[in-house]
């Protein structure tokens, strides 16, 4: 009994000491877990709870706008809300995914897949309606975050599309001019530190940050949005109603370079980009070269005019509409007999041009069209600019010398175009285009500031003003511009109907480009407008099929510039005859060089040391001319005569300063009398 006993007590002291050495070795192993938990893996588990309990929040600033040149926003950044969903922490899958899919306007399938991500974030979708964010925050579902992004959005949709480009959803520019500045526009990114709640929403613990001194820069461009509209308009219309593949418009401010509207069709909304293709977006008027045709022939004859080897009123043989070079022969569009340089321009003489032409010869017409900016890229300052082509004289043909008279076996691109013409209008002087006006920082501080830029000078005043005059006649009766013509103004300008190569057989086909380009007011003018239209239906001639375009847009900007007509006796005078208007001008003695540097004309440049001339009472056209003289281009602000200038007369412009003068129509009518005729009647 005892032994029994015994062994009884024995195995109760076993089993005590089997569950003391568990406890001890569960004991020790709590103990190694917690000291390894506490020294080994305490850094990296201290991240982790960190990561779950805190989180930061990298958030990219309001990107800058894109305005035109009076402040009208082009290109804006708004907040939009952003749907996200952490699938590890929503309970019902399916139910929150048919409740999302309902509200976003969403597949369920879609929705519901993205739950199955092993990813903690998803976004279901980003940037969308704001009324979509409140709703999907008012379910206050567990593991659904609503978040606030910057979306782009364009408020004028396609008006000027092709030229701001866009941005991707991240707010990146991608085209245009949102790409070419990207680095002045994005803003900085900014991090905000905070904590989750149980439901996993962030709660802020930091003091939330300014803004405002992340945000991008605004670029102020030279665009003035109603012309802009207007030519966006106008152009749609002609390419309409002639069934034509494409429309282009330029317009330019001769004066100082500023682009005052850029248009292709068809039209791009940035606001969709998703939904257009490369074709849709890219910008024709400086990517795309063309054949200008007879819109040529009114460089030619400033070449000429300017080399003293015609005057306006030498008179050339026109073959009677036709000439024969080798196998080729030459066509004009109606027969002309015994015609006058003007009248060659005036009613588009293929075979006048020609012999204008070859008073100077390949190599001079050669270095002219180069001067004019042909053949090589404006620098305008947008992505893709083409220089067009322009073969050297060593490899033309008689033939391709004729073609070239009148622009054909050439090509350019339609700013290419405007910023030639421009030298007609503005008394000789090749400007650098350019489509930005200032750069504008957060707190309203110019940062970057444009101003007009001088190439070289091309022309004297006289063979510009000549030229002009020459040009006034296509809109006059006869012409092959009167549709441009404008009542009260003076329209300068040139048609052109050039046959384009058909890019399948490499040859001449019945293809065409109908183009009007010129400028208004002709005697002092205040804008330079390039309209061509692609392949219109039948022949197209630029005087139908463009010039009505033209019409319309020089209108508005006449307009909204507030450009009154001149008086009857500073207005271009027109002889019955159309001879005789200008005395034969002697060839300078220091001919014009063509390849100058570019010389920036702006408030860097030292110039006029012994003191500006007075310049009140003078026009606008007169005190140009005067400031030309001493190497300077004003500034100008409103219309009429000159009230006040600075400096004042007499104080030199030192570097840092430039010419500034204010111009007043109060003063019109009060020295009217005094001002001596500006009309070409010497």
């Amino acid at each position: 009994m005892e032994k029994s006993h015994d062994k009884r007590l024995m195995w109760v002291k076993v089993r005590m000491a089997i569950v003391m050495a568990v406890v001890l070795a569960m004991f020790a192993a709590v103990v190694g877990r917690v000291y390894y938990l506490q020294t080994v893996e305490l850094e990296h588990l201290t991240e982790k709870a960190h990561d779950q309990l805190n989180r930061s929040i990298t958030l990219k600033a309001k990107r800058g706008s894109i305005v035109d040149r009076r402040g009208v926003e082009l290109a804006v950044s708004v907040e939009a809300p952003s749907i996200a969903i952490r699938p590890r922490v929503v309970k019902d899958h399916d139910a929150t995914a048919t409740a999302l899919a309902q509200i976003l306007g969403l597949d369920y399938e879609e929705v519901r897949e993205k739950f199955n991500k092993k990813a903690r974030f998803v976004w279901v979708t980003r940037q969308t309606n704001p009324s979509h964010g409140e709703q999907i925050a008012a379910l206050d579902i567990k593991g659904v975050e609503v978040h606030t992004e910057s979306k782009r959005f364009y408020p004028l949709k396609e008006t000027a599309g092709q030229l701001l480009g866009f941005t991707n959803i991240d707010g990146v520019g991608l085209e245009g001019l949102e790409r070419a500045f990207e680095s002045e526009i994005a803003g900085g990114e900014y991090r905000i530190d905070g904590v989750r709640d149980a439901r996993g929403r962030t709660l802020l613990t930091d003091d939330t940050p300014d803004f405002r001194r992340f945000e991008g820069d605004t670029v102020v461009l030279t665009i003035d949005e109603r012309i802009q509209r207007v030519a966006e308009q106008a152009l749609a219309r002609q390419v309409a109603e002639f069934e034509a593949k494409a429309g282009y418009v330029v317009a330019m401010d001769p004066k100082t370079g500023e682009v005052l509207a850029l248009a292709n069709t068809p039209s791009f909304d940035p606001n969709h980009f998703k939904a257009a293709t490369p074709d849709d977006w890219r910008l024709r008027v400086v990517t795309d070269t063309f054949e200008p045709g007879s819109v040529f022939k009114p460089f030619v004859l400033a070449g000429a005019l300017q080399e003293g080897t015609t005057t306006v009123d030498t008179m050339y043989d026109c073959e009677n509409g036709g000439i024969q070079i080798g196998k080729y022969r030459i066509r004009d569009s109606h027969p002309m007999g015994m015609s006058s340089a003007a009248t060659i321009i005036k009613e588009s003489s293929n075979v006048g041009a020609y012999k204008i032409a070859q008073t100077m010869g390949r190599e001079r017409l050669y270095q002219y069209l180069r001067a004019f900016g042909f053949g090589r890229p404006t620098g305008i300052g947008l992505r893709g600019e083409q220089p067009g082509v322009v073969w050297p004289p060593d490899r033309w043909a008689e033939v391709s010398f004729a073609n070239i008279a009148f622009g054909q076996g050439v090509t350019s691109t339609p700013v290419q175009l405007v910023a030639a013409m421009a030298v007609i209008a503005n008394g000789g002087m090749l400007l650098k285009p350019y489509t930005v006006k200032q750069i504008i920082n957060r707190d309203g501080e110019v940062v970057r500031e444009n101003t007009p830029t001088l190439v070289r000078r091309v022309l004297s005043e006289d063979a510009a003003e000549q030229t002009a005059w020459a040009m006034s006649l296509v809109t006059r009766k006869g012409g092959t511009g009167t549709k441009a013509a404008m009542e009260h103004y003076t329209v300068a300008g040139k048609t052109g109907t050039a046959q384009k190569v058909n890019p399948e057989t490499r040859r001449y086909d019945n293809l065409w480009v109908g183009s009007f380009i010129g400028f208004v007011p002709a005697e002092d003018p205040e804008i330079v407008i390039a309209v061509m239209i692609d392949e219109p239906k039948g022949r197209g001639f630029g005087g139908v099929v463009a010039a009505p375009a033209f019409h319309e847009i020089a209108a508005e900007a006449l307009k909204v510039r507030g450009v009154v007509p001149l008086p009857e006796e500073e207005r271009f005078q027109f002889p019955e005859s159309e001879e005789s208007v200008f005395k034969k001008k002697p060839k300078p003695d220091a001919p014009i060089e063509l390849e100058l540097a570019e010389t920036r004309v702006g408030p860097e440049r030292i110039v006029v040391p012994g003191g500006v001339p007075d310049f009140r009472g003078l026009t606008l056209r007169q005190a140009i001319g005067e400031a030309r003289k001493h190497g300077v281009l004003p500034r100008v602000e409103g219309w009429g005569r000159v009230v006040s200038q600075s400096p004042p007369p007499g104080e030199p412009i030192l570097g840092g300063e430039e010419l500034a003068l204010v111009l007043s129509p109060s003063s019109w009518h009060s020295l009217m009398a005094e001002e001596p005729s500006l009309g070409p009647t010497e």
